[in-house]
């Protein structure tokens, strides 16, 4: 037979505790048992590890270097069972995410905050770019989770609405309606406007607001981020209608922020392959980043979410 593992485990904690009787009590077994389970690594290694003198046991030089070996192995596994461990926890490992701006720049740094409290040595990646890359990114399994207004649909992505939030109006500190409570199309006849880019869908939806309204804007500036909007805004260039999301941890000061009717919803949605399952740091993250959008804006502008893998 070879040796096994209780033999090896008498070995080591009888070397490291000095005495059969203490390693029996940290072992949990009796003092012949354990005494048996080092006779019989001695007849399996055919070497002498102990002398016994004066019922105390002293290690000979081979057990010295007996030992040094097994605490060279216990350490590997040790290690591993940390690992695992972490692992299992999602206390550790790597997240890629892929965002569209209007995600990251503002409320993603929010939430991962909350997800590093928890998951301090979870290594995070994250990227901005358009929907378009983002969805080629995640059907590729170059990233791990993908946030996207829109994106196109692929078969083995998964690509549902996340959340959808009530877009706001944002005015310049002193403004002349920043007294009003509510702003409407024909409050901002005649107001220089800052767009999002021709073509994003928030610029459709936006514009089309405001036709239907038969409310004419100027529109001499537009920008590709809502950050980059805000910033403009705050500096006395126009107004804007944006999503919340971009001005979540905005200075109150250099911004007024208003309620706008008729509602414009700024949706965007999760993205991840279908046939990779997330790991368990992804299936975190996506946790605490509902938690945190029900925060700032209520549980009734999350979406349920299909099955995650």
């Amino acid at each position: 037979m070879a040796i096994n593992v209780k033999q090896v485990e008498a070995f080591r904690v009888t070397m490291l505790v000095g005495t059969v009787t203490a390693a029996a009590e940290r072992l949990r077994i009796s003092q012949p048992a354990v005494s048996r389970l080092l006779s019989q690594l001695e007849g399996k290694t055919g070497l002498k590890l102990f002398i016994r003198s004066k019922q105390r046991l002293h290690p000979t030089p081979e057990a010295i270097l007996f030992h040094r070996e097994i605490e060279r192995s216990f350490v590997g596994l040790e290690a591993l069972e940390r690992a695992a461990s972490n692992i299992k926890s999602s206390t550790s490992g790597t997240l890629r995410i892929a965002a569209v701006p209007v995600v990251s720049t503002a409320f993603l740094p929010r939430v991962l905050a909350a997800y590093r409290r928890r998951h301090p040595d979870v290594s995070v990646s994250v990227q901005t770019r358009s929907s378009a890359v983002v969805t080629d990114w995640i059907s590729a399994s170059d990233y791990d989770v993908g946030f996207a207004t829109g994106g196109q649909t692929m078969m083995n992505l998964e690509n549902a609405v996340f959340a959808s939030v009530p877009g706001v109006c944002i005015l310049p500190p002193r403004h002349r309606l920043a007294s009003k409570k509510v702003i409407v199309p024909q409050d901002l006849e005649g107001e220089e406007f800052i767009s999002s880019d021709t073509g994003q869908l928030s610029r459709i939806v936006v514009d089309d607001a405001f036709r239907q309204a038969g409310v004419r804007r100027l529109t001499h500036l537009d920008a590709s981020f809502s950050s980059a909007i805000a910033s403009m805004v705050s500096y006395g260039l126009g107004v804007s209608i944006v999503s919340p999301l971009a001005i979540v941890d905005r200075n109150p000061e250099s911004l007024v922020v208003k309620k706008f009717q008729p509602e414009i919803p700024f949706a965007f949605s999760i993205l991840y392959r279908k046939d990779v399952p997330l790991s368990l740091a992804a299936k975190s993250f996506v946790t605490v980043m509902r938690a945190e959008m029900a925060a700032a804006f209520g549980e009734k502008h999350l979406l349920p979410l299909p099955q995650i893998n």
